[in-house]
C-alpha cells in the first residue's frame, strides 16, 4: 500500500506532503515518490490513534515519538487506518504475555489525552495570535500542558528503555509490551469503531463523540452479522464470589452511595431483562387464535411463567439503567421499547406490540438481603391484550430467592402465587410456584376458573421444563415448553440464545439505535468482553455522572420527564403505570 499523506513538520512548515509506503510491518516515507527514504516506523511497537476533532488525522505513536498525519479525504483515511491495523494484526501474536502492561498503558493513555488537549489548545491559539497578542490565560494553559506532556513522555521513555534492556538480553526487543491483537480476520468481516461511525459525525454528532472518545469502544471491532452464538468472553461458570475483591471495591468508597460491584453483574440491563419477558411470545400468538377463553388464559399463564426458565443459574444481577436510558428491539414478530422512567425508586417501563398482542409492564423491584439469601419482590402488574378477542389480562410476578450468596452452592428459586385475571370477561387463574425442598424443585400447580368460579382447567408442571393443562374430560395440553439452551451456555452467563442477542451490537445497529440505548453502555460492553477493571471504572463514571445530573435537577427545581412514556393512573387496577 502506498500514497500521499500530509505530515506535520513543525510550526513554521506546518503540514507538508510526503509519499508513504507500507511494506509488511514497516511504514516508510519520502519527500516525493521515488525519493530517498526520510524516515520509518515499525508498526509492531506503534499505537494508532484517531482524533475525533479532526476526522482526517492519524497519529502513529511509538512510545517515544509521534508521527502526525492527515489524509486527503475520509476514504483515504479509512483505507490507511485499515491497512495499518491489518499489518499489525499479521505480526502481533495473540499469545504474547504483556509485562508492565498496566503501567505502560495507563501512562500512554494519559499522554494521549494530554496530547489531545495540547493540540486542541494550540490549534485555537495559533489562529488568533496575530489578531489578539494578549492571550495570557491560553498561553499559561499551553505551557502547563506542555510541561505535563514532557514529564509523562520522559517517564514512559525511561520505562521503555528499562524494558528494552531486559529483553535485549534474551535477543528480543519490545515484545513484552506489544499491544494485544484480536484473532486475524478479514476486513470484510470485522470493522474498527472509527470506520463504522464516521458517517455519524454530521448526522449524530453526540453519539459520534461519545463513541470515539471512549476507551472501551476504541478496543472493539464490529461485524455485519445479525446474530451471534456466544459472548466475546468465556465466563467461568464455577467462579466463586471473591470476598477480598469485593472488599477491594469498597476501599475508599462512600458506603452511603455504594453501588453493586461489577463482579456481581451480568452484561445485560434491567431494560433488556424486561425485553426477555417476550422470549416466548409465540404462546401469545397461539392464545390469540383460540376461541376457548379459558384455554386462552392457560396460554397467557404459560407466557407469564416462561420467563423464569430463562433465569435458571443466572445469579448475577442486571445493570441498573441510567435515568433516561432506553432499549429498542425490533423482530419479525414484534416491536419492543423500554425506558428508565424513574431513578428513585428505580422503575423501567416497557411496551411491545405485534399483530396478535399488546404487552406493557413496569419493573418496580423491592430487594432484601438476609445474609446468605437475596430476595427480589417485584411490584405491580404486567398487562396483555389479545387483539382478536380484545381480552385484557393482568398478572403479578412471584418472589425470586437467590440462595447461598456468600457460601455453598448458589441457586435461584421462584416461589409464591401468580394471579392472572381476564379483566374483559372475568376469567381468573392462579399458579402456585412451590418452594424448593429435598424432595421437589421447580414445581408448579394451579387452575383456571370462569367468572362464575367454575373450574375449567387444572394446571401442573415445572418452571424449568413445561406447563401442562388438563380439562374436565382429562385431556392434557402442553401450553408452554422451555427452549433448548445453546451449546456452552454455562460459559456465557447461562444466557439463552434469545438473551445472547439482546446486547449484541452489529455494524447496522450502531448506526440506527439512539445514543441512549443501553447497547452503547461502555461498562456493559467491557464486562461482556471480560475487561473487568475497565468495566468497573466506566460503571463508576456513569453513576457519578447520573448523581451530578440529579443534583442539578434538584438545585434548579426541574423534574425529569420520560421521552417515550407517560405516567398514568389505572382506575381498574388502582395502580400508577407508564403508557
Amino acid at each position: 500500500m502506498e500514497g500521499t499523506l500530509k505530515k506535520w513538520v513543525n510550526f513554521v512548515k506546518r503540514w507538508q506532503e510526503r509519499y508513504f509506503i507500507l511494506n509488511d510491518d514497516v511504514l516508510i516515507y519520502c519527500d516525493y515518490q521515488g525519493g530517498p527514504v526520510k524516515g520509518q516506523v515499525h508498526l509492531k511497537v506503534a499505537g494508532i490513534i484517531l482524533v475525533p476533532e479532526d476526522p482526517l488525522r492519524i497519529i502513529i505513536n511509538t512510545g517515544t515519538s509521534e508521527l502526525i498525519l492527515r489524509a486527503n479525504n475520509i476514504t483515504d483515511k479509512i483505507n490507511w487506518v485499515n491497512g495499518l491495523k491489518q499489518a499489525q494484526d499479521k505480526i502481533l501474536d495473540t499469545k504474547v504475555q504483556v509485562q508492565f502492561e498496566d503501567k505502560i498503558e495507563d501512562l500512554l493513555s494519559d499522554v494521549w489525552m494530554t496530547s489531545a488537549a495540547f493540540d486542541e489548545t494550540l490549534s485555537l491559539l495559533s489562529g488568533k495570535l496575530e489578531q489578539q497578542p494578549n492571550l495570557k490565560m491560553m498561553a499559561e494553559r499551553l505551557e502547563t500542558l506542555g510541561k505535563n506532556l514532557k514529564n509523562k513522555i520522559t517517564l514512559i521513555s525511561q520505562m521503555i528503555q528499562e524494558e528494552k534492556s531486559k529483553l535485549q538480553e534474551n535477543g528480543t526487543i519490545f515484545e513484552s509490551f506489544a499491544l494485544r491483537s484480536e484473532r486475524a480476520l478479514s476486513i470484510d468481516e470485522f470493522y474498527p469503531v472509527d470506520m463504522v461511525i464516521t458517517r455519524l459525525m454530521n448526522t449524530q454528532p453526540i453519539k459520534y463523540k461519545n463513541l470515539m472518545n471512549n476507551p472501551v469502544f476504541q478496543k472493539l471491532k464490529f461485524t455485519k452479522q445479525d446474530r451471534r452464538d456466544r459472548l466475546p468472553f468465556r465466563k467461568d461458570p464455577n467462579e466463586k464470589l471473591n470476598i477480598w475483591q469485593l472488599c477491594k471495591e469498597l476501599i475508599g468508597k462512600d458506603l452511603t452511595r455504594f453501588s453493586v460491584p461489577i463482579i456481581l453483574n451480568e452484561p445485560l440491563s434491567m431494560l433488556q431483562r424486561l425485553a426477555e419477558q417476550l422470549e416466548y411470545h409465540e404462546t401469545l400468538k397461539i392464545a390469540d387464535s383460540l376461541d376457548d377463553s379459558a384455554l386462552r388464559m392457560c396460554y397467557v399463564m404459560g407466557f407469564g411463567v416462561a420467563n423464569y426458565a430463562s433465569n435458571i443459574d443466572r445469579i448475577k444481577k442486571p445493570f441498573n439503567p441510567i435515568l433516561g436510558e432506553t432499549y429498542e428491539l425490533i423482530t419479525t414478530d414484534f416491536k419492543f421499547i423500554s425506558e428508565q422512567v424513574s431513578h428513585h425508586p428505580p422503575i423501567s417501563a416497557g411496551y411491545a406490540e405485534s399483530p396478535h398482542f399488546q404487552f406493557w409492564a413496569n419493573t418496580d423491584i423491592h430487594t432484601k438481603f438476609y445474609g446468605k439469601m437475596f430476595v427480589v419482590d417485584p411490584q405491580g402488574l404486567l398487562h396483555i391484550v389479545l387483539k382478536k378477542s380484545q381480552d385484557h389480562y393482568t398478572f403479578n410476578k412471584c418472589i425470586t430467592k437467590v440462595q447461598n450468596i456468600l457460601w455453598g452452592t448458589q441457586y435461584i428459586d421462584q416461589v409464591g402465587e401468580m394471579k392472572f385475571q381476564n379483566r374483559t370477561n372475568g376469567d381468573q387463574g392462579v399458579l402456585q410456584l412451590i418452594e424448593r425442598t429435598s424432595k421437589t424443585q421447580y414445581e408448579i400447580k394451579g387452575w383456571v376458573k370462569d367468572k362464575n368460579n367454575v373450574e375449567k382447567y387444572q394446571i401442573h408442571g415445572y418452571w424449568n421444563d413445561k406447563l401442562i393443562v388438563k380439562d374436565a374430560r382429562g385431556t392434557e395440553t402442553t401450553v408452554w415448553r422451555r427452549h433448548q439452551l445453546p451449546p456452552e451456555s454455562n460459559w456465557n452467563y447461562f444466557f439463552t440464545d434469545y438473551a445472547m442477542q439482546l446486547n449484541y451490537l452489529s455494524v447496522d445497529l450502531i448506526q440506527s439505535i439512539p445514543s441512549t440505548d443501553c447497547r452503547l453502555r461502555p461498562d456493559q460492553i467491557a464486562l461482556e468482553h471480560g475487561w473487568v477493571e475497565l468495566a468497573s471504572q466506566e460503571k463508576h463514571r456513569l453513576e457519578e455522572k447520573q448523581r451530578a445530573r440529579r443534583r442539578q435537577l434538584q438545585q434548579t427545581g426541574q423534574v425529569h420527564l420520560p421521552r417515550y412514556f407517560e405516567e398514568q393512573f389505572d382506575q381498574n387496577t388502582k395502580e400508577r403505570w407508564y403508557k
